[in-house]
């Protein structure tokens, strides 16, 4: 059994501002601390449920969040930038893909730190005419590779989307949001303890096959929607790129990564 982890930062429990989500900011170290011992709560169950070997994708802002020497010992790190694939490691031999400290996609009420890839540029990505988050996105790069999402922790509105978009997988709410940057969260004591055995079962429900694979249909096309006009300007004439309005760019053809890959998302 073998578990691919990718973490993000805007859903870990008590992560509630931009300040602790970026490396200058005054309570990032934290925050650094916050993500790392939610990781070990999922690696710890992973293990207890069965699984033989633990990746985690330290895959917020490029990597460098995970503070290493904390880090659970029989965890594998990806990390580093620049990045020739955004998810490397994760292919047919993953058996099931954990997303831990997410946040729900761009425009979401009531949700922590939402955002879709970039909060200063991006407004929405559409995949074959859906609009979808990160967690969508994720999800989609695993089934290219026929591998299914199984655990998702984050803001409650996270976890919807994340049940509403993937069905009956594993979720562990850490918070809930009265605004962007103002949420009630659980203590990090209580998330990493609920992380922990949300883990052992999404583990245990992996041997099981009752997860499914996000599977996206060929063709494909992605939209990107920037927020400014001088975003979609700097793709303009590139190859494979179509210009659809001032802001509104877009990628066609037969294979997923391919069209993310000429975007800047994989």
């Amino acid at each position: 059994m073998k578990v691919y982890i990718i973490t993000d930062m805007e859903g870990v429990a008590g992560v509630v501002i931009e300040e602790q989500t970026f490396s200058s900011g005054r309570f990032y170290n934290e925050a650094r601390l916050l993500l790392t011992k939610e990781v070990n709560a999922a690696v710890e169950g992973a293990i207890k449920g069965g699984a033989d070997e633990v990746i985690v994708n330290d895959g917020h802002n490029g990597g460098f969040n995970l503070v290493l020497d904390e880090l659970h010992e029989e965890a594998k790190v990806v990390h580093g930038v620049p990045r020739t694939m955004s998810l490397a490691g994760l292919d047919e031999t993953v058996d099931v893909v954990f997303l831990v400290g997410y946040h729900a996609m761009a425009g979401t009420p009531r949700a922590v730190l939402d955002h879709t890839m970039s909060s200063l540029t991006i407004h929405n990505i559409y995949l074959n005419g859906v609009k979808i988050g990160e967690i969508g996105l994720m999800a989609a790069i695993a089934g290219y590779y026929d591998v299914p999402v199984g655990l998702v922790t984050g803001c409650a509105k996270a976890c919807e989307e994340a049940r509403n978009l993937l069905g009956n997988i594993e979720v562990v709410v850490t918070k809930w949001g009265f605004g962007r940057c103002y949420a009630m969260s659980l203590s990090p004591k209580k998330s990493r303890k609920l992380i922990r055995e949300a883990s052992k079962r999404t583990v245990e429900r992996a041997f099981r096959k009752e997860f499914k694979p996000y599977k996206v249909e060929s063709p494909v096309e992605v939209k990107i929607e920037y927020n400014q006009t001088k975003y979609a300007d700097s793709w303009e004439g590139k190859d494979g790129i179509l210009r659809l309005d001032s802001r509104t760019v877009a990628c066609r053809g037969d294979d997923l990564i391919k069209v993310l890959r000429t975007l800047g998302l994989c």
